[in-house]
């Protein structure tokens, strides 16, 4: 049996779950084994043969020599078994000599280490299962199993399980909770290696940009200074020699000095060496705090003009738009509400007063998008929604069709959140206190009032009528307009542009639409042209060999129900049409007491009605 390592593993081969398993050529081992079992337990389950039929078949499929010659060696005893005894005679002479004390010891010396606990969990188990599916004796209990697990833990992780107070009382419970346990212990981990990584990379670049010792040394300017050479620099640049401060006022005047007015030394710990390049740093922001300040004198000659700024307010208003809305309980105009502008709420909400005021269709939420919360975090519970399109005054501004879900006893009647804002390109300005369309620069939140400019009368001024002595009369100053100016008719309002082209925006949608609806009618008629005759055939074209009957369920039962009543016009086309119809003997006079209903269809031309056609 060593020798077999050395051959590929056998296959169990299965092509549909009816047929049966195929066991290739190869070694057998448990988990090969346990594979094996399955497959035949399947077949029994799914082939509809008798149990005692099952392992002639699945004797049949094992493909390895040896397993033919043990099978073809004992045929009529085995035939006989049934599967369960037949897998375990099989697994006594296919499977190594004491095969479980070997799964058994790799699973009593198995250790976490580095493995995450649920991975580890789940390949001690595995193995206990294969001992468990053959029925060996050498299986461990879920208790067995536990202690297993709790003893050869992560130390790390057995020490935050010594503790924790665990609430488990199953085994399942309890593989869940530790599992909870060694997430967070690597996370931890995890973020502390981050930390470490992070200092590392911080010192080696430090190390990095720090130069050799020859270089350091050779440096002028990281060279120690003399007393003498600090002292030559503090003179040259007006610096005192008692505060070591260049540009200080009081290098002429020792008594000024703060240092030397407290009757105080400088602390050692501060001390640097006094270099050319710190001089000329000082004289640097010398220099640029003298231009600041001469530029502030010249700009501010007065001082009191610094005026502190206000704090800013507590409260703010909210951002309410007042837009139109209209659904199938309005009959006549749309009515005006105040929508609430937040561009901090995820979804568009309406209030569920308002959806049964405008008699808005119900459309059912899905389960993923009741997801909204208030400040204090409860749920918002929405389970449908609606589909509304918003306008302006005067129709100046209309939106898209948005969806709002739908909440009951919602503070507001519409909250017009992140989708609609967003959608209809709509820029929010808290301080302006407006709400700009982009495409149209429309503010819904102040909409332009309407123009005031009178009409221009496009009449031509009246002719200047001529007296009796032949000289044209004064014109009334009623009447009197300069040249080239129209008269204006008083007491009309011109009406607002933009409202102009949203109605002609809307009547060409509307044709648009129409054209859509016409296209798409003509392509279905031609796609089902057999389902779309131009004139229905005639009786001669119609088979004979096929006959119809209708059976009733209550051919007694009289239906008491008024009857079609048919138009006057339609009465001598019903005449003629009735007269072909007995002429053609399709129809025969009947005495009954029964009607059936008949209609009038027009007949067609090119697949278009045509009156022209007499009536049939």
């Amino acid at each position: 049996m060593p020798l077999a390592n050395n051959r590929p593993l056998a296959e169990v081969k299965v092509s549909k779950l009816k047929d049966c398993p195929m066991l290739t050529l190869g070694w057998l081992n448990i988990e090969k084994f346990q594979e094996w079992s399955n497959a035949c337990h399947r077949y029994l389950k799914h082939s509809e043969k008798k149990p005692k039929e099952i392992v002639r078949f699945v004797a049949n499929g094992m493909l390895e020599l040896r397993f033919m010659k043990w099978y073809h060696a004992n045929q009529t005893r085995i035939d006989a078994l049934l599967l369960d005894k037949y897998l375990t005679e099989f697994a006594k002479y296919a499977l190594p000599h004491k095969w479980e004390h070997g799964v058994r010891n790799t699973l009593l010396s198995s250790k976490q280490g580095n493995k995450p606990f649920a991975d580890w969990q789940i390949e001690l188990e595995n193995l206990n299962a294969l001992l468990t599916n053959t029925k060996s004796t050498c299986c461990l209990s879920d208790a067995s199993v536990q202690a297993q697990l709790e003893v050869n833990m992560n130390p790390d992780l057995y020490a935050k399980l010594d503790n924790t107070n665990l609430i488990a009382t199953t085994f399942p419970d309890w593989i869940h909770e530790v599992t909870e346990l060694d997430e967070d212990l690597r996370e931890e981990n995890a973020c502390t290696q981050r930390l470490i990584d992070a200092n590392n990379a911080v010192c080696a670049a430090e190390q990095q940009k720090r130069k050799p010792l020859v270089e350091r040394l050779l440096d002028p300017s990281t060279r120690t200074q003399s007393p003498k050479d600090e002292k030559r620099i503090l003179k040259e640049h007006e610096g005192c020699t008692r505060c070591r401060v260049f540009y200080c006022g009081h290098a002429k005047d020792l008594n000024k000095c703060p240092i030397k007015i407290n009757n105080t030394w400088l602390d050692p710990k501060n001390y640097k060496t006094l270099t050319l390049e710190t001089a000329l740093a000082a004289k640097n922001k010398t220099i640029a705090g003298y231009a600041y300040a001469e530029e502030i004198r010249d700009d501010n000659t007065d001082s009191d003009l610094y005026i502190p700024s206000s704090d800013p307010p507590l409260t703010g208003q909210h951002m309410k738009a007042t837009v139109k809305l209209s659904g199938p309980s309005i009959p006549s105009f749309p009515i005006s509400v105040k929508a609430l502008l937040d561009n901090g709420c995820p979804s568009t909400v309406i209030s569920d007063a308002l959806v049964t005021h405008l008699g808005l269709c119900h459309f059912p939420l899905p389960k993923e998008e009741d997801n909204l919360t208030s400040l204090s975090e409860l749920p918002l519970h929405c389970k449908e929604y609606v589909k509304l399109e918003l306008s302006a005054e005067k129709g100046a501004w209309s939106s898209g069709v948005s969806r709002a879900k739908i909440n009951v006893g919602l503070p507001v009647p519409l909250l017009l959140g992140i989708p609609f804002l967003s959608s209809e390109q709509i820029m929010l300005d808290v301080h302006a206190q407006t709400a700009i369309n982009k495409r149209t620069g429309f503010d819904i939140m102040a909409p332009p009032p309407p123009r005031s400019e009178p009409i221009q009368n496009t009449k031509p001024p009246k002719k200047k009528r001529k007296s009796h002595k032949g000289k044209a009369s004064n014109p009334s100053p009623e009447n009197t307009t300069e040249q080239g100016s129209t008269p204006k008719l008083e007491g009309r309002e011109a009406p607002d542009p933009k409202t102009i082209l949203t109605m002609v925006l809307e009547h060409i949608k509307g044709l648009a639409f129409q054209e859509k609806l016409q296209k798409k009618d003509m392509e279905l008629k031609e796609q089902y042209a057999d389902r779309f005759p131009a004139r229905l055939p005639d009786i001669q074209a119609v088979p004979n060999n096929i006959h119809h009957r209708i059976w009733l369920k209550d051919p007694h039962k009289v239906v008491n129900a008024w009857g079609y009543a048919a138009p006057k016009k339609y009465h001598e086309a019903w005449k003629k049409l009735l007269d072909e119809h007995l002429t053609a003997g399709r129809l025969r006079p009947s005495s009954s007491e029964f009607a059936s209903p008949s209609f009038c269809v027009p007949k067609y031309c090119n697949r278009v009605p045509d009156p022209t056609i007499p009536s049939q």
